[in-house]
């Protein structure tokens, strides 16, 4: 067998395994939820069992499948904990002796009940929602489409969808009209069928999934990164761990723009002989020891600088920013 051979058989192996795994945590998951006392050994046995399972591949996965396993597994360990709890002080009825209650206090001797949250301390938790921007074409997007007055919500996930020949701004700035947007956290963006648009997402406490994007620019501070099926698309990112694509090709790398950076500088990446990225890109339709055609480092004439882009003029943004068939 040759060394592609192999690589693409490591690969159909993940796939297989990785829809069989999560078949099996969401049927858990929906037993979880209906189970009762007397489910909560057998069900015990079929989470260990997927335990097994997964240690004996690890190796063979990629370290996102592996991940994404390994969450799924601890989310049923948790559910199943939460069951024992509530079914171990379950008893079965039992006679009791009837203790004597003593007689009131009279209402000049009578204690009043202690103030048990007097001295609580209070605080302010921190809320989730979420919030979408859709259908919108020929227009500019600021920050203040993430507003809601209504709301006290500070930590949100945004889907955006349905978005052409536009410029989506969600960079801090203080020139915003509406200033409450700044305050709101932006933990996890799910990004679909996007065409001829730049994306200036900022930063994101969590993840950034992309599907479907067409001659797009994607600037973006996150933990991670997976775009499928896209099509010429730069992205400028500032990351803790490797970007993924999948399906994808003519996507072109390159490192935040300092502009936009409020932290230390990242440690590059040294790509070939001259061309430096702070990330190594992850092909999953490539895994071979060769590089990937579908993707490549941005040279220095090719990068976009003067970032944020303006709102006034955002037309021409486009045209001078935007990737088209270059690679």
């Amino acid at each position: 067998m040759t060394s592609d051979d192999g690589a693409e058989a490591i690969w159909t192996f993940a796939q297989a395994f990785t829809s069989s795994f999560q078949a099996s945590c969401s049927e858990l998951a929906s037993r979880l939820k209906v189970a009762n006392a007397d489910s909560v050994h057998s069900i015990a046995g079929e989470i260990q069992a997927l335990n097994k399972r997964l240690t004996e591949a690890t190796g063979r996965l990629p370290s996102y499948d592996q991940r994404q396993n390994e969450l799924q597994l601890k989310a049923l360990e948790k559910s199943l904990e939460e069951l024992r709890s509530s079914t171990a002080g379950k008893t079965k009825f039992a006679f009791k002796r009837k203790v004597k209650i003593p007689a009131p206090a009279s209402a000049e001797t009578a204690t009043p009940p202690a103030q048990t949250n007097a001295l609580a301390i209070p605080t302010t938790p921190i809320s989730s929602a979420s919030r979408t921007i859709s259908n919108h074409s020929n227009s500019y997007l600021s920050r203040s489409c993430l507003s809601d007055p209504s709301s006290s919500t500070n930590h949100i996930e945004v889907s955006i969808t349905r978005v052409s020949n536009s410029v989506l701004n969600l960079f801090t700035t203080t020139n915003e009209s509406t200033l409450s947007a700044n305050t709101v956290s932006l933990s996890a963006l799910h990004i679909r069928d996007i065409q001829n648009s730049i994306l200036i997402l900022g930063s994101v406490d969590g993840s950034i999934m992309l599907h479907n994007l067409t001659n797009c620019v994607v600037v973006a501070g996150c933990h991670q990164f997976r775009m499928h099926n896209s099509t010429a698309v730069d992205a400028y990112l500032d990351i803790t761990s490797n970007p993924i694509i999948e399906s994808c090709d003519q996507v072109r790398f390159g490192p935040y723009p300092s502009e936009l950076k409020t932290t230390s500088d990242q440690q590059h990446l040294i790509i070939g002989d001259h061309t430096e990225l702070p990330f190594l890109p992850q092909d999953f339709s490539h895994i071979r020891a060769t590089p990937s055609p579908n993707w490549r480092a941005l040279e220095e004439d090719e990068l976009v600088r003067d970032w944020p882009l303006p709102e006034t003029d955002y037309t021409v943004q486009l045209e001078r920013a935007l990737p088209g068939p270059k690679i």
